[in-house]
């Protein structure tokens, strides 16, 4: 069967109404033309009813019509009074009204006649051979279109309404028992809520309605009627009573969908059948193709007294109803309802147009099931040809200034009609228009849009040159054409590479610009010398190994097919991972360990292997963290740690007075053979090492994600804000008071030193207060025979140290001597490639070469001059001795020398004074303490004093990334 097959039965609606029911078929001749318009200047109710003097009303026009005479009345805004008529045609002339347009251009598409109370709109009295077509009618009575002593009436095409339910036999459509052949066709019948849409008397013969639709609960009831034919009706029913056939009715239904209307409510227990047929009436009434959907508490049949829930059901015991439907979607409202091609295009009455005049169509994406055409719909309207205008695309979602972009046409067209001969006028929203029979044309914009938006339309003609619709495309910019740019991106976390893999960068990267002009180079260098990395059309991250720690500029050089380039730059750290050893001892001049039995003298130099040694691998190390500790001096001296086979730098790391024990943790890049240095300046004295752990470029092959407190994973360092979490004297972190000799102490970290991803934990930590002389040392897991700090009776003395930390960041501090108060500050975090939402990321740590940035007594990175009491100096770091513009922290000897009272150093970066401290002085002592130190927005760092006055001297070790 054709996809889009029109059937026309028949061009006289006529001989479909009456054909085969045993009906006059009424034929039009041409007669007088009589006109009705109350809006024309010259109306008249006495004049002659010409087109150039119309009568004002219906019912002059009515009385004077006879056979084949038509009345057009003009469709206008106001609304006719009620009409009574009573004309009779013939057969082959019958008298025929009409709507046609008037004098009032807002007028609607039918001429509307309001009746009140009392009266019908319109009613036939005595009236033969009467066509009628086209008119809205209302009253405010309970019917509204009435039939008496009428026979061989037609009424096609418009709406019927009351304001008052219908009460005994009547309706908003009444017919009485002496009226005949009268055909309701294509109406949409609204009564008033819950009243019945049609009613005919006992003795009325030959009723048929086809295509017509009711609202609000309306049903159809007939009852002694001799032929009543419903085809193609649609009938919304209030609680059943939907069609009711009584009293000796005969007739069909067929194509007719029944359901209920949703909003109401009904009752559990009482409610009518969808379809009741009296036991009178049964043996003479056919039904089949309906599809009757009741409310949940209704029935879809009451035949012959007999209810039935179900079509099959009901097809069981009356034989009827064979393709009847229990439809729960009776709306049309899907292009799959079992509605489409389901109907008996023969069936009685049925017609071959819908209530819209639309033609039947075959739905191709829906099997025929009917019968007779088998594209008939059920109910009162035919599912047409989807085929409408979309929505306007465009080639380019942003569209740019002197950059050609292409608007299409779009369809809705699911039955995949062919498009040919179609013409298509563009419309661009700048003033310009342009018409194409593709459906599709480039346009080039000239001139921004400022604050508003424009749209495009495209108006769709069809080959006949008639309109299908106009089309409009979302709403827009015009933008000036943008800059080709790049993005590079080195230091997001999520694109950090995990500490295992210590000298890989990897970069994400990114272009933008417009679309139209594709990208045709986009090339990465990394900074070192090496090829550039062609990256078009690759993925959007790209890792490099390089050969050396350090900072680079990584860049990004791209061009596009416009011809256009653009360049774009960053910074990337790729530095050694940390890993934790210790501690182990690897030098005690006292008994020979690591070098000679024997103090070091004046300008002595103790050369000390360290590679290999204390857990530290013989290869792949760049640096070492030792913890050293001088002993039994002979005179204020200071002690340097530098890589062997380089030149001594001017730094020291150790600073001393004749007869005390002073440990300062020292990090040192590995020399010549897997040396360090470490030089003593004057006198003799004692030197201890404990080497803490080790810096690597060498990837590891092992897992990065183990749990284990002993194990050895590499690391990189997160500075944290300076946070206190133990302090004695106060109660924090642990009971308030001094600890006992012999005891242990045990810290629990902030929770971002909790997560599993955390290795270690960067601590300062202070003695003060103690009655006798002894060691602190702090450790995870088992207690090691080293130490990290010496004090004597009432010394207050400082230390940074590295420590593993167990798990649920947990750390132990054990004291050896008398009574003494224990402080720790917390300054950084290592941490590796795990990812539990608790341990911060860490960055790669870069070692440098000693280098001293600061001097107050020289005026070396500030001017010259000791910082008093309650006095901060600024010292900027980033940019300057090798350290990056990137850098977020730097590893700092931090020395005061010479306060004049006790006092404490406090350095820190962004943000105000923390409380904590890095170096605790004694009047006149000169202390080095290393320190991680964060910097803040502008690359510099600040050093608190907290009385007297001091000198500052500070030392570069090396940078974070």
């Amino acid at each position: 069967m054709s996809r889009r097959r029109l059937l026309v039965r028949s061009a006289a609606v006529l001989s479909v109404l009456f054909g085969g029911l045993g009906t006059d078929v009424a034929h039009a001749t041409t007669g007088t033309a009589l006109y009705v318009d109350d809006a024309a200047a010259g109306c008249s109710d006495t004049g002659p009813g010409s087109q150039a003097e119309p009568f004002c009303q219906i019912q002059p026009a009515a009385d004077s019509a006879g056979p084949g005479d038509t009345v057009h009345v003009a469709r206008n805004t106001t609304r006719y009074a009620p009409v009574t008529i009573g004309s009779a045609g013939t057969a082959d002339a019958p008298v025929t009204f009409v709507t046609a347009p008037g004098d009032d251009p807002a007028a609607t598409a039918t001429a509307r006649v309001l009746a009140g109370t009392s009266t019908p709109a319109m009613a036939f009295s005595g009236a033969r051979y009467v066509d009628v077509s086209g008119f809205s009618l209302s009253s405010s009575g309970p019917s509204t279109l009435v039939f008496s002593l009428s026979q061989h009436i037609s009424y096609d095409t418009g709406s019927v309404s009351t304001a008052q339910a219908a009460t005994g036999t009547g309706g908003t459509i009444a017919v009485d028992g002496s009226s005949s052949a009268i055909a309701l066709t294509r109406l949409q019948i609204a009564p008033a809520s819950g009243g019945p849409a049609f009613a005919s008397a006992a003795g009325a013969q030959d009723i048929t309605l086809a295509d017509d639709t009711t609202s609000l609960g309306g049903g159809i009831s007939a009852t002694g009627t001799t032929g009543i034919h419903l085809a193609g009706d649609t009938i919304v029913t209030t609680c059943g009573n939907g069609i009711s056939l009584t009293d000796g009715t005969s007739g069909s239904v067929e194509n007719t969908v029944v359901r209920p209307d949703t909003t109401a409510s009904c009752p559990d227990t009482g409610t009518p059948a969808e379809i009741t047929v009296d036991t009178t009436s049964a043996p003479q009434v056919t039904t089949d193709y309906d599809a009757v959907n009741p409310q949940s508490a209704g029935t879809d049949y009451d035949w012959a007294g007999t209810a039935y829930g179900t079509s099959r059901a009901f097809l069981t015991g009356t034989g009827q109803g064979a393709h009847d439907l229990d439809q729960t979607d009776v709306t049309l409202s899907t292009q799959t309802t079992p509605l489409i091609d389901s109907a008996d295009a023969d069936a009685p009455g049925e017609l071959a147009t819908d209530l819209h005049g639309a033609q039947r169509v075959d739905d191709p994406l829906v099997a025929d099931t009917g019968t007779g055409a088998g594209d008939y719909d059920r109910g009162a309207t035919e599912v047409q040809d989807p085929l409408s205008p979309g929505i306007a695309g465009r080639s380019s979602e942003d569209v740019y200034v002197g950059v050609p972009v292409t608007f299409t046409a779009g369809f809705v067209n699911p039955w995949s009609d062919p498009l040919d001969g179609y013409r298509y006028t563009f419309d661009f929203g700048d003033g310009t228009t342009a018409t194409s029979t593709t459906g599709s044309v480039a346009h080039t914009y000239t001139q921004p849009t400022t604050s508003t938006k424009i749209y495009a339309t495209v108006t769709v003609y069809r080959p006949d040159g008639t309109a299908m619709g106009t089309e409009v495309s979302a709403y827009f910019p015009v933008r000036p054409l943008p800059a080709l740019t790049g993005s590079l991106d080195c230091q997001s976390a999520s694109i950090r590479i995990a500490p295992s893999l210590p000298d890989t960068a990897g970069c994400a990267f990114t272009a933008a610009g417009f679309s139209g002009y594709p990208i045709t180079s986009d090339l990465i260098t990394f900074g070192d010398g090496s090829k550039a990395v062609s990256v078009t059309g690759s993925k959007s991250v790209v890792r490099h190994t390089y050969a050396a720690a350090g900072t680079y500029t990584v860049t990004q050089r791209l061009t596009d097919s416009g011809g256009r380039t653009a360049t774009d730059t960053t910074l990337t750290t790729v530095g050694p991972s940390y890993v934790a050893t210790g501690p182990s001892r690897v030098l005690d001049t006292r008994n020979g360990t690591g070098a000679a039995k024997r103090q070091v003298g004046p300008g002595g130099v103790v050369r000390l292997k360290v590679l290999g040694v204390g857990g530290v691998p013989a290869s792949g190390v760049t640096a070492v963290t030792l913890n050293v500790t001088d002993t039994g001096a002979t005179a204020s001296s200071y002690v340097t740690v530098y890589p062997d086979g380089t030149r001594r730098p001017t730094a020291s790391d150790l600073d001393f007075t004749a007869g005390r024990t002073n440990p300062d943790l020292v990090t040192v890049r590995v020399g010549a053979g897997g040396y360090v240095d470490l030089y003593n300046a004057h006198g003799h004295v004692d030197l201890i090492a404990d080497v803490q752990g080790y810096f690597t470029t060498r990837a590891s092959s092992g897992s990065s994600s183990s749990s284990s407190s002993s194990d050895n994973r590499m690391s990189n360092l997160a500075p944290v804000t300076p946070t206190r979490v133990l302090d004695t004297r106060y109660g924090t972190g642990a009971a308030k008071g001094k600890v006992a000799s012999g005891s242990t102490t045990t810290v629990t970290l902030p929770k971002e030193g909790q997560g599993s991803g955390t290795v270690g934990a960067v601590l300062d930590v202070t003695v003060t207060g103690g009655t006798g002389s002894g060691v602190v040392t702090v450790y995870c897991g088992s207690r090691p025979s080293t130490s990290n700090l010496y004090y004597r009776a009432g010394q207050t003395v400082s230390n940074l140290v590295v420590t593993k930390v167990c798990t649920g960041g947990k750390v132990k501090l054990y004291n050896s001597g008398g009574h003494v108060h224990l402080i720790a500050d917390l300054q950084g975090l290592y941490t590796n490639s795990v990812v539990d939402g608790t341990s911060p990321w860490g960055s790669p740590f870069v070692p440098a070469d000693p280098t001293r940035f600061l001097d107050t007594r020289n005026g070396t990175g500030a001017p010259a001059g000791r910082l008093g009491a309650n006095r901060t100096l600024t010292v900027k770091v980033a940019g300057v001795d090798g350290v990056p513009a990137d850098a977020t922290a730097v590893l700092v000897n931090l020395t005061g020398v010479a306060p004049t009272t006790a006092t404490h150093l406090t350095a820190y970066g962004a943000g105000t004074l923390p409380n904590t401290s890095n170096d605790s002085l004694s009047p006149g002592e000169t202390r080095p303490v290393l320190a991680v130190i964060p910097l803040d927005s502008n690359g510099s760092l600040h050093i608190h004093n907290a009385n007297g006055s001091v000198d500052i001297v500070a030392d570069l070790e090396g940078y974070i990334g």
